[in-house]
């Protein structure tokens, strides 16, 4: 949804890779919305198709965690890391065209062409914001999250607005959903086979002299510098979240706290490197970012996330779980 409009944005003000002219501002744009993504993915529970299923796994060592405790703990670190990471970029990564004079005459003439909201687009927007309202309120009111999400298909689909056919061009995301079955499936049987119990006895070793601040800290620094070695946040996640979530709470550290922190690195890590998600290879592939600049900057603004979530961000979910 996103690259299109940035891509059009970047052609728009005359940046084209074709032209050698990349760095006019289109770079820019690209890398502020790769690294823009990580942090809204960690911002809301239904944002990524990982966060759900790590909310499940959290669940098996008795860490509750609701639609509305996530955006309350993501709220605030969420909010610094989106005013911080253009300002970021704009330093180090600077674009050739820093004056856009002719943006807001052009938006306004967009959406002038555009025309009011069609009574379908009322639809979708109204169902969205009534699922995330359900939501939020699922745990009080008792509610299932997967009937909510099948309650907003069966209302967009009574009403016209998708089609069986819509349904079908989905394969994709239903295959990963399938799939994602299957591997919380196999985590949760090594879970109650002893298996994360078992890693997690051997890396408490190395951290059983330290107090939980210290633990905390470096697990969650680990897990994020971790990710240069995997091509999914899913994967690392599946495979990284049980042990570091058993090993911090043996050492003190608060449930929630940990769960929330290693849920959102699986989004703010993202960036890291050119591999570490499915979207970065999207924005790569358009040719205005390098590779070696996602290493460079990339790893820049995953730092800057760390910090700022690190930070103020436990202080805030310390305050507020």
């Amino acid at each position: 949804v996103l690259y299109p409009i940035v891509d059009a944005l970047a052609t728009d003000s005359g940046s084209a890779v074709e032209e050698g002219s990349r760095r006019k501002l289109g770079a820019y744009l690209m890398m502020c919305s790769m690294s823009g993504l990580t942090i809204s993915s960690a911002m809301w529970l239904t944002a990524m198709a990982a966060n759900p299923v790590g909310v499940a796994m959290a669940a098996e060592y008795g860490v509750e965690l609701s639609y509305a405790s996530w955006v309350l703990a993501a709220s605030l670190p969420c909010l610094m890391a989106f005013i911080a990471l253009p300002r970021v970029l704009y330093t180090v990564f600077p674009p050739e065209q820093t004056d856009t004079p002719d943006a807001p005459r052009w938006a306004r003439d967009e959406l002038n062409h555009m025309g009011p909201l069609l009574v379908r687009e009322k639809i979708m927007a109204g169902t969205f914001i009534g699922m995330v309202g359900l939501w939020i309120a699922s745990a009080p009111l008792g509610l299932d999250k997967a009937a909510i999400a099948f309650l907003g298909i069966a209302v967009l689909m009574l009403s016209g607005i998708f089609t069986p056919k819509d349904i079908y061009r989905e394969g994709r995301a239903l295959e990963t959903l399938i799939w994602f079955a299957i591997l919380f499936a196999m985590s949760s049987n090594l879970n109650n086979l002893g298996f994360m119990s078992w890693v997690g006895g051997f890396i408490s070793v190395w951290v059983e002299d330290l107090s939980w601040p210290w633990v905390y800290t470096l697990l969650i620094v680990a897990y994020v510098g971790i990710h240069y070695f995997f091509v999914s946040q899913t994967a690392q996640m599946l495979a990284l979240f049980s042990v570091f979530l058993s090993v911090a709470m043996n050492a003190g550290v608060p449930g929630e706290l940990m769960a929330l922190m290693l849920l959102f690195a699986t989004n703010f890590n993202a960036v890291i490197a050119p591999q570490g998600s499915s979207c970065n290879v999207i924005y790569v592939g358009s040719g205005y970012i390098e590779s070696g600049e996602v290493y460079r900057y990339g790893g820049i603004v995953t730092l800057v996330n760390l910090l700022i979530f690190l930070i103020p961000g436990t202080l805030w979910i310390l305050l507020v779980i």
